[in-house]
C-alpha cells in the first residue's frame, strides 16, 4: 500500500513544492520511496510502502512506454494470472510488481480492466497522448481517495490533511459538521469545505484540456452474485473453500505478514487459515509470522479463547496490555486517522506489529457486514433494523423527495404514522451540534443510496438489509478507520473477508444460511467446526476492538477540555458559541458534545501542526526535476 496525490492547475503556474509537500505528509503511507511526475498543468506524486518486488523497478509513477502513468496505492492478489493473460498478448514486464500488471491491463482492456482484478486500490493513470487522467477506486471502497475542488485546483489524495498544501489551511463545512460522521459516510460528502470523498466502485475521468470531468460507475455488486446452492452443507463447503483461496491470494509478499486475535469468530478463522495453509506446505515463499499480538483491554470478552486458539497451533502470542489511555495521544490519533472518535486500541495495534517488523496484517475485518453480527435474527435482526431506521431517517432529513419514495417503497414503508414511530428511536443524524453552531443548509446529495434503490426491488430482504449496510452507508466509515490505523504505522492490511468471491457469496446467501437455530454466522461456525475449540464456536457476543472512552466524570479529562476551551485559537476558530460552551461546561451540561467540539479543534490542529512542520523544510529534490522532465 502506498501514498497517492496530484494536482490539476487550472489557472496559476505549476508550483512543484505543492506535490512536494502532499507526498511528505503521506510519508507515513510510503516510508521506502517518492516520486513524481509533471505533465503541462498536472503534478503526480507517489509514497512507496514496498511490498512486492522491493528494487527500484517498482518504483511509481511507472510508464513503460513514456504515454501511459501510473500511481497505485492497492493489491491487485490475482495479478500473477492477469500478467500471464497479457504476456500472451504480448505485452513485456519489466518488474515483478503488480502495479505493472494494472498499468498494461488497463492498456489493454481500459476501464473493463477494473472488473477483472480481485483486490482493492485506490490510483490514478495518465494518458499522455490523449491528455486525460483517471481516477478510480475498488469496489468496496477499501483504500480512500479523497477530492479537493475550488476554482484554483482539483486534486485528489490518499488522505485529506494532505489538501493543507494547497492553501495552507482546511475549513470546515458548516453544512456538514454538525451530521454525525457515521450518517455523513452515506454520501461522498466530508466535514471540510471543498472536500468529497470518490465513492466506491467509480471512477472520474478528467480531460486536462479543459479541466471536464465524468464520474462513471464500474461496479455493480447486484449484478454479478453468485448462485446459491440449496443444501447448506454444500454452501458450507463453498464459503470455506472461498476463504480459503482468498486467505492464500494474500500471501504473496516479499516482506514479512503477521495476524491479531481477538478471540472472536473472525479473526479465529484468518488465524486458523494461516496455519492450515503453512501446514499443507503453501507458504514456502512467504515470511509469515503467526505468533498473534492479543490486545488485552477491559470489557475484553474472548481474550481465554485468543490464548486456547494460539496454544492449540502452538504459537507464542503476544499479550498487549491497553491501559486507560492518554488522553495526551487525542490530537495525534484523530489528525491521524481523520475522525473524531478515539480509536486507541486499533492504532495501537498496528503500531506494535510495525515494531516487530510487519508490513503486512491479515486480519478478521469485514466479516460482520456480510454474515450478520451475533444478535441477527431473521428478518427481525436488532442492528439490521437499527440500520434500516437510520437510513431511514438519514434520507428523510438530507435526501430529495425521489430518494425518499424509492427508499420507502423498497422497504414497504408508508406514510401512516405508526411506521414513523418506529423511526423516532434512532439517533438524530442532524444539528447534534446545534447548540454551539449555527449548522448551516445541507445539500440533500445521498446519490450512492439512490444509485441501487430501484436494482434492489428485485431482491429478497436479507439481500437488501445486507447490501445496505455493506455497500450504501456507514461501512465506508468504518473501512477508513481500518485504513488509517493501519497506514499511520506503514503496516498494510489484507482482509481475505472482504475478497469479491467471498463477500458477492455471502451476499447472496439467504438469512436461514446465515442464521439457524437462533445462532449468528452459522456458515462461518459451521466450515470451521472441526478447526475450532467449542469455547468459539459457541459464542454468541460480539468480540472486537472498541472505541476507547474517556470519563469525563473524572477532574483530569475535564481538565483537560478546560485547557482546550481556553486556548486563544479555539476561542478565535469562529465556528462556535463560546459563551454558551463555557456556560454548559461551568454547569457540567453536554460534556460528551463540547469534547467533540474539542476534538474537531485538536483534528485540525494536527493538520496544520504537520503541514507547519513539513512546509519550512521543503526543498525540490535534484531528482525531481530529471523525473518530471516530460517524454
Amino acid at each position: 500500500m502506498c501514498g497517492i496525490s496530484g494536482i490539476v492547475f487550472k489557472k496559476n503556474n505549476v508550483d512543484n513544492h505543492k506535490i512536494i509537500c502532499m507526498n511528505e505528509i503521506l510519508s507515513h503511507r510510503g516510508p521506502d520511496n517518492s516520486g513524481y511526475l509533471k505533465h503541462k498543468n498536472l503534478l503526480l506524486g507517489h509514497t512507496r510502502l514496498s511490498i512486492i518486488d522491493l528494487s527500484s523497478k517498482g518504483a511509481q509513477p511507472m510508464s513503460n512506454d513514456g504515454r501511459f502513468w501510473i500511481i497505485y496505492n492497492g493489491e491487485i492478489y490475482n495479478y500473477l494470472d492477469l500478467k500471464e493473460e497479457l504476456i500472451q498478448k504480448n505485452y513485456k514486464f519489466y518488474s515483478d510488481t503488480d502495479t505493472e500488471v494494472v498499468l498494461n491491463a488497463y492498456i489493454e482492456w481500459k476501464e473493463k480492466c477494473f472488473e477483472k482484478f480481485n483486490g482493492e486500490w485506490a490510483l490514478s493513470i495518465l494518458d499522455k497522448k490523449e491528455n486525460t487522467l483517471i481516477i478510480c477506486r475498488d469496489g468496496i471502497g477499501y483504500k480512500p481517495c479523497y477530492i479537493y475542488e475550488d476554482e484554483m485546483y482539483f486534486a485528489f489524495s490518499s488522505e485529506i490533511k494532505s489538501f493543507y498544501c494547497l492553501h495552507s489551511s482546511l475549513n470546515f463545512n458548516l453544512s456538514n459538521i454538525g451530521i454525525i460522521p457515521e450518517t455523513l459516510s452515506y454520501s461522498s460528502k466530508t466535514v471540510f469545505t471543498n472536500v468529497s470523498q470518490l465513492t466506491q466502485g467509480r471512477l472520474i475521468k478528467i480531460n486536462l484540456h479543459d479541466n471536464k470531468k465524468k464520474v462513471l460507475r464500474w461496479d455493480y455488486p447486484l449484478h454479478n452474485l453468485p448462485k446459491i446452492h440449496s443444501s447448506y452443507k454444500e454452501n458450507t463447503k463453498n464459503y470455506f473453500d472461498l476463504l480459503y483461496t482468498s486467505t492464500k491470494l494474500r500471501l504473496n509478499s516479499d516482506v514479512k505478514i503477521g495476524t491479531s486475535l481477538s478471540g472472536g469468530l473472525d479473526s479465529s478463522a484468518i488465524f486458523t487459515l494461516l496455519n492450515l495453509l503453512e501446514s499443507n506446505d503453501e507458504t514456502k515463499k512467504t515470511e509469515l509470522d503467526l505468533n498473534p499480538i492479543i490486545m488485552n483491554y477491559a470489557g475484553m470478552k474472548s481474550k481465554n479463547e485468543a490464548l486456547e486458539l494460539s496454544k492449540m497451533y502452538k504459537r507464542k502470542y503476544k499479550i498487549i496490555e491497553n491501559h486507560d489511555e492518554d488522553i495526551d495521544q487525542t490530537k495525534n490519533i484523530i489528525s491521524s486517522l481523520e475522525i473524531i472518535e478515539e480509536y486507541f486500541m486499533q492504532y495501537n495495534l498496528y503500531k506494535h506489529q510495525s515494531e516487530r517488523g510487519i508490513k503486512v496484517s491479515l486480519d478478521g475485518h469485514g466479516s460482520d457486514e456480510f454474515l450478520g453480527y451475533p444478535h441477527f435474527y431473521p428478518e427481525l435482526s436488532v442492528d439490521i433494523f437499527n440500520n434500516l431506521m437510520n437510513t431511514y431517517k438519514t434520507l428523510m432529513v438530507f435526501a430529495g423527495k425521489n430518494t425518499q419514495l424509492k427508499f420507502k417503497k423498497l422497504f414497504g414503508i408508508n406514510n401512516n404514522p405508526s411506521n414513523e414511530i418506529l423511526f423516532k428511536t434512532s439517533p438524530d443524524t442532524k444539528n447534534y451540534l446545534s447548540d454551539y453552531i449555527e449548522i448551516k443548509d445541507y445539500d440533500a446529495s445521498f446519490q450512492i443510496i439512490n444509485d441501487d434503490l430501484e436494482d434492489l426491488e428485485e431482491f429478497s430482504y436479507s439481500v437488501k438489509f445486507t447490501y445496505l449496510i455493506a455497500y450504501c452507508g456507514w461501512f465506508q466509515f468504518f473501512l477508513n478507520k481500518w485504513d488509517k490505523a493501519s497506514m499511520s504505522n506503514s503496516v498494510e492490511v489484507r482482509m481475505p473477508f472482504l475478497d469479491p468471491n467471498v463477500r458477492l457469496f455471502s451476499l447472496a446467501l439467504s438469512t436461514d444460511n446465515k442464521i439457524r437455530n437462533g445462532t449468528s454466522k452459522s456458515i462461518l461456525r459451521d466450515a470451521f467446526k472441526d478447526y475450532f475449540p467449542k469455547s468459539i464456536l459457541n459464542q454468541t457476543f460480539k468480540q472486537g476492538l472498541s472505541q476507547h472512552k474517556f470519563d469525563f466524570s473524572n477532574q483530569k479529562y475535564k481538565k483537560y477540555i478546560l485547557e482546550i476551551l481556553n486556548e486563544k485559537d479555539f476561542k478565535e476558530m469562529g465556528l462556535w458559541d463560546i459563551k454558551k460552551i463555557n456556560d454548559d461546561y461551568n454547569n457540567n451540561q453536554n460534556i460528551n458534545k463540547i469534547w467533540i467540539l474539542c476534538k474537531y479543534f485538536l483534528m485540525i490542529k494536527g493538520f496544520d501542526e504537520k503541514y507547519k512542520s513539513i512546509e519550512k523544510n521543503i526543498n525540490i529534490p535534484e531528482k525531481f526535476n530529471y523525473l518530471c522532465e516530460p517524454i
